[in-house]
């Protein structure tokens, strides 16, 4: 593969894994609801685009989770409860993907994360121990803007260019997503991209 000047990892489903440790079939079992109950609720377009663009919360976007539950469990009062085990819960480094972070840094390059996340990512990458692995962090709920709207692309990219100092082709920037749509508007924006699967 040949060299970039910008190397851009997204974070969930590429460098953080959710699926280790996931808390929601036990939630859904204990709270009788159907399978899948829990993130189908979660991300609901209207409770999870107002969160990854910034104009909620990650506190105001679990109430509100909880809520919907509320209404559609026999007993709501115990949602709450259980469903502190999913809010606890916040994944596990991907070794592959770390490792490949560690090896691009020992050869000098600048690695990104650029994310459609919360305010709570800077404090998540700490407590994973991968803050140390980026030169910096695009996420969505500063930019105001989510992948894959062309705009978030544009604002990753400026601010890779600030980072770097210089004006940047959009040849030289690698990206990588788990997601096809995001991987597709990155390609379209002029990045190098690629999409990434998982392996367990």
């Amino acid at each position: 593969m040949r060299e970039h000047a910008a190397y851009v990892f997204d974070l969930d489903g590429v460098v953080r894994d959710f699926s280790a440790g996931d808390a929601a079939p036990m939630i859904e079992a204990a709270l009788g609801l159907p399978g899948g109950s829990v993130a189908a609720t979660a991300f609901r377009p209207d409770l999870l685009v107002p969160t990854i663009t910034g104009r909620r919360s990650f506190d105001e976007w679990y109430a509100s989770i909880c809520l919907a539950l509320e209404e559609v469990v026999p007993e709501p009062e115990r949602v709450r409860e259980h469903m502190q085990a999913w809010r606890a819960h916040r994944g596990s480094p991907v070794p592959e993907s770390v490792e490949r972070l560690e090896t691009l840094r020992a050869g000098g390059h600048r690695t990104y994360l650029f994310t459609n996340g919360t305010d709570l990512v800077p404090r998540e990458l700490e407590v994973l121990g991968l803050a140390h692995l980026f030169d910096g962090v695009v996420n969505s709920a500063e930019l105001g803007v989510a992948k894959p709207d062309p705009d978030a692309f544009a604002a990753a990219h400026a601010a890779l260019e600030r980072d770097l100092g210089r004006s940047l082709p959009r040849g030289e920037v690698w990206f990588t997503d788990d997601r096809r749509d995001n991987v597709d508007a990155a390609r379209e924006f002029g990045w190098d991209a690629e999409l990434f699967t998982l392996r367990h």
